[in-house]
């Protein structure tokens, strides 16, 4: 038992002094070797320090770290870079899209102004017109129009309208029909057949027995003959 204890401090001893020379020897070996650039930039990225260092490991790895700064800087500047590109494109787009929008507002207003002015003066042209037409009917009269029918022994029965002006050409205020023919004597003479009137009203003329008897007609033929009047229709 006595000699197995023995042996184990031994052992522990000689541990202890091999641990404690290897450390003076990793010392040395840092302190003499980084004359050797490897060697330097290995114990620089192990972060040991050495004593020939004199700095140059801390310039190493500040221009290491400057160099990342700036590689992150570039990185970030070419993405803000890209997305100003793309808003300033988004912006350019909306830009003309309302351009273009205005545009068309601004040319469909020109084309209802032009509209506008086209009304205006076809309305002062009507105007015009109007007027016009009031002084030709103030300066016009009422005109007779005559239609003839052919009757027997060379007659005919003529039919006389009367309208109230030139511009009111459609509206008649009386019509009246008769027929002419030449006594014995050639005295020029006339059966009245009778008168109608806008409002549907009718005379019927009376037939003289002296105009029978010298135009030697029958109350037959002066019924016939009133057949043949052109009345025109009442209201029109």
């Amino acid at each position: 038992m006595a000699s197995g204890f023995v042996d184990l401090l031994t052992v522990g001893a000689v541990g202890t002094i091999a641990f404690g020379v290897g450390v003076i020897v990793l010392f040395n070996i840092s302190s003499t070797m980084p004359k050797d650039p490897i060697v330097a930039k290995a114990l620089c990225f192990l972060e040991l320090p050495y004593e020939s260092d004199e700095g140059s490991c801390f310039k190493t790895r500040l221009k290491q770290g400057l160099s990342e700064m700036e590689r992150v800087y570039e990185q970030q500047k070419q993405q803000r870079e890209q997305e100003f590109q793309q808003k300033e494109r988004e912006l350019d787009a909306t830009i003309q899209k309302r351009t273009e929008e205005l545009a068309a507002l601004d040319q469909r207003r020109q084309t209802l102004e032009g509209e506008k002015a086209q009304i205006t003066q076809a309305r002062s042209e009507l105007e015009g017109q109007i007027k016009k037409l009031e002084e030709i009917e103030r300066a016009s009269t009422s005109f007779n129009l005559f239609s003839e029918k052919s009757w027997k022994r060379g007659l005919k029965v003529t039919t006389g309208i009367e309208y109230k002006s030139f511009v009111q050409s459609q509206d008649w205020t009386k019509s009246w029909c008769y027929v002419q023919f030449d006594m014995d004597n050639g005295v020029r003479a006339q059966l009245d057949l009778g008168r109608h009137f806008p409002d549907g009203s009718v005379s019927a003329a009376t037939v003289n027995s002296s105009v029978l008897e010298a135009g030697n007609f029958t109350a037959s033929e002066v019924e016939e003959a009133r057949a043949l009047c052109a009345f025109p229709a009442s209201g029109s």
